[in-house]
């Protein structure tokens, strides 16, 4: 007998959930024009050195850790959905401060903070919306939805982003950003921000009963910088051009996104810790085959691999996640984000250490078995 919750489910999605869909895809396109072009814009635009550029991510992060907490105080005082909100004037300050200041020590410090604070204020307050939002037993496909409409939104925009930088400077594709970005703010005022009871203590983020999956935070955090820093100034140096560098990244978001639906709706009716596992030991494999590129369709290759194999992993680890979420929700993901941020720091200090970015690349390789911890 069909059940009558899983039948109706399918017919009504929840309006909550489908406007967090829609605020994450402008959200998404829009950052996807210039992000994997931060570090080379600071790296060649500005003229930083390797060392100061890794040091700005270095920064950005404990940034980001240490306003954790005060993005969860403002959520549960004013609402989940302003917390959000208020990330998008902090990111649009980010693109005006990067596009206008000098390489001076404290303009680039002020820089890298404006954008910490505005990745806390965001993700505390997504977080939470998804959490309110979405169910228990339909988690791993909503995850994966979510994780589709972030990489097929993204599709275009580092092409996009390659061509105008190419064409008509930063100027313009930063522009373009601060428009889409501030839309994708007025989505989330289509509602009331209901007020969701969320307590949260500053005792509760040295809880050790949040820290039992620390070194697994630690991995994801590692992954993330790795993804988004380490691996674009490494094709750089191969790839020699932004257009280039535009194409590959629209192809990261065209091999996986129908991938992250397929497998988050398979997971809620298999093992998603299996499945993660196994994702985990494929996409080791591909952050060494990472490492070793030297050519152009070698890049082209192992980009697309490497999508695939992350599309297959994310969606039920995502959902594994938010399903750990219990108690002192705010005080998880503020724990969560915290430990993904030392993941940050960790990895950018291995390439800081050695001055080698193939050694981070090496360094995911490893860390992704923490998987095997969660």
């Amino acid at each position: 007998m069909v059940n009558h919750h899983q039948f109706w489910w399918r017919f009504f999605p929840k309006k909550e959930l489908t406007q967090i869909y829609f605020s994450v895809a402008l959200r998404s396109f829009a950052i996807s024009l210039i992000s994997i072009f931060i570090p080379l814009y600071l790296f060649q635009e500005k003229g930083l050195s390797f060392e100061q550029t890794l040091l700005f991510f270095i920064f950005y992060s404990v940034i980001f850790a240490g306003t954790m907490p005060l993005a969860a105080k403002f959520a549960s005082r004013f609402g989940i959905k302003h917390s959000i909100m208020v990330a998008v004037p902090l990111y649009i300050s980010f693109v005006a401060l990067m596009y206008s200041s000098s390489s001076a020590v404290m303009q680039l410090l002020l820089t890298s903070s404006t954008l910490g604070a505005s990745q806390a204020f965001y993700w505390m307050g997504m977080h939470l919306a998804f959490f309110h939002a979405s169910h228990r037993k339909h988690r791993g496909e909503e995850v994966g939805i979510r994780s589709g409409v972030t990489v097929l939104s993204a599709m275009l925009g580092p092409f996009i982003g390659g061509l105008l930088i190419t064409f008509a400077g930063f100027k313009a594709v930063f522009g373009l950003t601060t428009f889409i970005l501030s839309a994708s703010a007025v989505v989330l005022l289509l509602s009331k921000d209901g007020h969701v009871p969320y307590h949260f203590s500053m005792r509760a983020v040295f809880d050790k009963k949040y820290w039992k999956d620390s070194l697994f935070f630690v991995s994801r955090g590692s992954h993330v910088i790795v993804q988004g820093v380490i691996w674009p100034l490494f094709i750089f140096f191969i790839l020699k051009s932004y257009f280039t560098m535009g194409i590959v990244g629209s192809l990261m978001s065209l091999s996986s996104a129908v991938l992250f639906w397929g497998v988050g709706r398979y997971s809620d009716h298999s093992d998603k810790r299996k499945i993660m596992r196994w994702g985990s030991i494929a996409e080791s494999g591909t952050w060494v085959l990472m490492g070793l590129v030297k050519t152009v369709p070698q890049v082209f290759a192992v980009t697309v691999l490497s999508s695939l194999v992350n599309a297959v992993r994310e969606s039920p680890t995502g959902a594994l996640e938010y399903d750990k979420a219990k108690g002192q929700i705010a005080a998880y993901f503020v724990n969560r984000e915290v430990f993904i941020c030392l993941g940050r720091i960790l990895a950018l200090s291995v390439v800081l250490a050695t001055s080698n970015l193939a050694h981070g690349l090496f360094f995911q390789a490893f860390a992704n078995f923490a998987a095997f911890l969660f």
